[in-house]
């Protein structure tokens, strides 16, 4: 049997590549437009510095949904860690509109040192409050993941298996070391039993003993492991420590 198409190969990035050029014409085209049809020619440091905000403004927020989804097919940041990284892209794309709004705002009644100081004065006052929300949004965050990682409400769980008891037959062990490991002498994998029963979210450490198991019991003897596929990134499933369990012995 095939194995399923990658969903995150190579005309996934090459549609955000072309998704990246496309938004920076089209921010670019339609902030061309607008600013000709309200002030008439764009000239000027005012006009300039509104048209150049607003363009990379946006196109930065159109690149958001890139890197939201880039950060969960790598799957590279915890629960904590997400709420945290959305907190930041919102907090800044809040920062950049406040921005393009002064400028905007202000190119329509002012010119020369005044537009400077009104810009900037009411740029600094509209990011009084995002501020407060930032410093609000940091401390749930702080306090949510205090909360469940402290050490008695957030732990793996661990059994006791002999060493002897975790190693995969030899063949399987042979076919792991020609894998390109998911971590440092480390592969995540799906076992599939004599039996014919598949097992995803296996750790295999250095290629030979079955480490851990992920949202499961060990329910199944490594010795009847036949064959082994493994995981590919993009098909982690999102790490949650409470339902891991770790062999040790």
């Amino acid at each position: 049997m095939s194995e399923r198409k990658d969903p995150f190969g190579f005309w996934f990035w090459l549609g955000w590549i072309v998704w990246f050029a496309v938004s920076l014409v089209l921010a670019a085209v339609v902030w061309t437009r607008l600013l000709d049809r309200v002030f008439g020619r764009i000239e000027g440091i005012e006009l300039t510095a509104t048209w150049s905000l607003a363009v990379f403004g946006t196109w930065f927020l159109f690149l958001v949904p890139f890197i939201r989804k880039k950060e969960q097919i790598w799957k590279r940041l915890n629960d904590d860690q997400e709420a945290a990284v959305d907190a930041w892209l919102i907090g800044l794309s809040a920062f950049i509109a406040s921005g393009i709004g002064a400028t905007f705002f202000w190119s329509l009644k002012l010119r020369g040192t005044p537009w400077l100081k009104a810009v900037t004065v009411t740029w600094l006052a509209l990011m009084i409050p995002g501020l407060l929300w930032m410093y609000r949004a940091a401390g749930r965050i702080f306090k949510s993941a205090e909360s469940r990682q402290g050490p008695e409400t957030r732990r793996y769980r661990k059994q006791f298996v002999p060493r002897n008891q975790r190693l995969i037959p030899e063949p399987v062990s042979e076919k792991i070391k020609r894998m390109s490991p998911t971590l440092p002498k480390g592969h995540v994998v799906t076992v599939l039993l004599k039996s014919g029963v598949r097992i995803p979210g296996v750790f295999i450490y250095d290629c030979a003993e079955v480490l851990g198991v992920y949202d499961r019991d060990l329910d199944f003897n490594p010795a009847e492991i036949e064959d082994a596929e493994l995981t590919e990134p993009g098909r982690l499933p999102a790490f949650e420590e409470s339902k891991w369990l770790r062999l040790d012995g």
